[in-house]
């Protein structure tokens, strides 16, 4: 799998125009234009959140040259998949359940993906898409424990279910709380990874980066009339006063003796460890309020 869980959102548009009638085949084919409209923004966004975030598979090989290994502590506890009783707290934390999913598969932890299997599992049937986790799916997933592709594939295809049963269901907006709590998540796991005394160059860089990714997920929840996903997005822009310190810096052409350019231009981004760290810090306060 090339990247985490992907989601297309799609969304549910109300037209009015005043007090005047209009016939209501006019209205359907208005309606149908602004959704769709408003369908392919809100899929653009999203597509641009996930290409600017790494795949589990690429944030593990960074964790092993790095020298970090698997971190169990840094995940959700399956014991608290009973607490969440409500269509946000679900929503949320089964973003975060498929990126701690995610997380052990890639590490060959295969009893601790079993049990974050289950916790997905059970987020998802309290959202009403019981055809995400199936005994068929399940066994699909047991049988392929030891092959990483294919179970991510797998997994892939349930959160794929998910989606499309919440666009059939006009609760488009758990799908963007699903995408906020994934990211989140992945991005609290290798925060936990920054050692205070001496921080890894390589994780704070690759942190770093996610300010991109941050600024589409914004983007994407502000475009929600949703007081649940409003509260999200809120708390990402106190988030992004943080990642704003880390100035990206266009860098200079190298040119060899020839004075034939052998680098084009780009740029870098210039941050300190003590921005990394207060980006870590804001992180867990947002993550372990959605967990608790």
């Amino acid at each position: 799998m090339k990247r985490t869980i992907i989601f297309c959102i799609i969304s549910a548009a109300l037209i009015s125009c005043g007090d005047e009638e209009i016939p209501q085949e006019i209205v359907d084919d208005v309606s149908t234009k602004v959704l769709d409209d408003q369908s392919i923004e809100r899929a653009e966004r999203a597509q641009k959140v996930f290409q600017t975030i790494p795949s589990p598979y690429e944030t593990a090989l960074l964790f092993e040259e790095s020298g970090i290994g698997y971190n169990v502590d840094a995940l959700n506890p399956v014991e608290n998949v009973n607490k969440y009783t409500t269509s946000v707290q679900q929503a949320l934390n089964l973003g975060v359940y498929g990126a701690d999913l995610s997380y052990a598969n890639i590490h060959d932890q295969s009893q601790e993906s079993m049990f974050y299997m289950n916790c997905s599992k059970k987020m998802a049937d309290a959202l009403g898409v019981a055809g995400a986790f199936t005994a068929e799916a399940i066994e699909r997933i047991e049988e392929n424990m030891n092959n990483r592709d294919s179970m991510m594939t797998i997994v892939s295809d349930a959160f794929w279910t998910c989606d499309s049963y919440l666009k059939e269901n006009k609760q488009d907006n758990l799908s963007a709380l699903i995408i906020a709590g994934g990211w989140l998540e992945g991005l609290y796991i290798g925060t936990r990874s920054i050692n205070d005394d001496n921080p890894n160059q390589d994780m704070m860089q690759r942190i770093a980066e996610q300010k991109y990714s941050l600024n589409n997920l914004i983007d994407l929840l502000d475009s929600y009339d949703d007081d649940a996903v409003k509260n999200i997005a809120d708390q990402l822009t106190i988030l992004k006063s943080s990642f704003d310190k880390i100035e990206e810096q266009e860098s200079e052409t190298t040119v060899s003796k020839d004075d034939v350019p052998i680098i084009g231009g780009g740029s870098t981004l210039n941050y300190t460890p003590e921005t990394i760290k207060e980006i870590s810090a804001t992180i867990e306060s947002i993550r372990n309020e959605i967990i608790k």
